[in-house]
């Protein structure tokens, strides 16, 4: 069975053009059902996502972490921290055409791409800034524009990553990066506002690249594809601004937890854990869990010893992921079978038991 990478593979050794391999992917993408066999070997429960292909991914990464640590230990010993972050884009680049474009490695790619848009990043503040500074519009970038500038250099770096190499998360990192910058101009327009309503806002960015990742998994219900990928990415994005966001919104900081703000937020997760189901993503559920612990672990207080009531929290929830991990095809059958999903029902996970 030819896969995606075998055609990129293709297009690198001249076997086929760039064009047609555009055509090829226009073809399998335009197919309304994937091949018997590939559907049955893979099964969208599992949701699975290419991260390791063997030893030497890890090999590879440790590689990439070293020159990371070894750029980071001589920018700041010898300053200049734009230029090596400059080199560093460089170096991520001629290394993605190798391992991200040639030898399709999943790890070293992922590691590639968050390399070169945190140096994208880098550059675009530290550019910036020399700039202001030469022009003496300020002295130096406030917080707010920070995030503005690392945002958006980010969110460039990644795109141009994306446009040449493909790599599902750096869709995942374009969108962090503009969320990043969204919240930098929101601070530059209004900093008191941005300061007391930051969990709306975070609520909804979260809520926006919630809504990308459905729609880009709605594109491969059945999770074939390498856009699978890319919905992973998102959901893992976009789960902790959201869960925690939301948490904040409803039930207000955690040191000011209640008996009935406790209930709340478990009444929440489980809300989080139904739509988890149907969209078949866990992220949302894990991100939910340190709030979950904290609610379970404030009930439990009210009636037992501190310490006594940590460890059974640590134990529910362990009971909690186990059964899920156990029985998820069965819940998430009864889920799908069960909701009035309608015309959405299309667009989710074929439920299996």
């Amino acid at each position: 069975m030819i896969r995606d990478e075998h055609i990129d593979l293709g297009v690198a050794q001249g076997i086929i053009t760039a064009e047609q391999a555009t055509r090829l992917r226009a073809l399998a993408a335009d197919a309304a059902t994937p091949p018997a066999d590939q559907s049955a070997a893979i099964d969208p429960d599992d949701e699975r996502f290419r991260l390791i292909g063997g030893f030497n991914d890890i090999f590879v990464a440790i590689g990439i972490l070293l020159l990371v640590s070894a750029l980071f230990g001589l920018s700041s010993t010898l300053g200049s921290g734009v230029v090596f972050a400059a080199l560093g884009m460089v170096a991520a680049w001629a290394l993605s055409e190798v391992f991200a474009r040639r030898l399709r490695l999943a790890l070293p790619a992922i590691t590639l791409s968050l390399m070169f848009a945190s140096a994208g990043g880098i550059v675009a503040y530290g550019a910036a800034a020399v700039a202001m500074q030469a022009t003496g519009v300020l002295a130096e970038p406030t917080t707010s524009m920070t995030w503005l500038l690392c945002g958006l250099g980010t969110a460039l770096s990644a795109a141009l990553h994306r446009w040449r190499f493909n790599v599902p998360i750096d869709t995942a990192i374009v969108a962090g990066g503009l969320a990043c910058a969204v919240v930098g101009a929101s601070g530059m327009i209004d900093a008191q506002w941005t300061s007391d309503h930051q969990p709306l806002l975070l609520a909804i960015l979260g809520a926006i690249i919630f809504v990308a990742a459905a729609c880009v998994d709605a594109t491969d219900p059945r999770r074939v594809t390498r856009r699978s990928d890319v919905g992973f990415w998102l959901h893992l994005l976009a789960a902790p601004l959201l869960v925690q966001a939301m948490t904040s919104l409803v039930f207000g900081p955690a040191e000011e937890l209640g008996v009935a703000k406790a209930i709340g937020v478990l009444a929440l997760f489980a809300a989080f854990g139904l739509v988890a189901l149907v969209l078949d993503r866990r992220a949302l559920l894990v991100s939910g869990l340190t709030y979950a612990g904290i609610a379970i672990g404030y009930l439990l207080s009210e009636s037992l010893a501190k310490d006594v009531s940590v460890s059974l929290t640590l134990l529910g929830l362990a009971a909690l992921v186990l059964l899920l991990s156990a029985q998820w095809r069965r819940l998430r059958a009864a889920a799908v079978n069960t909701l009035p999903l309608g015309s959405f029902r299309q667009f989710v996970p074929p439920a299996s038991v």
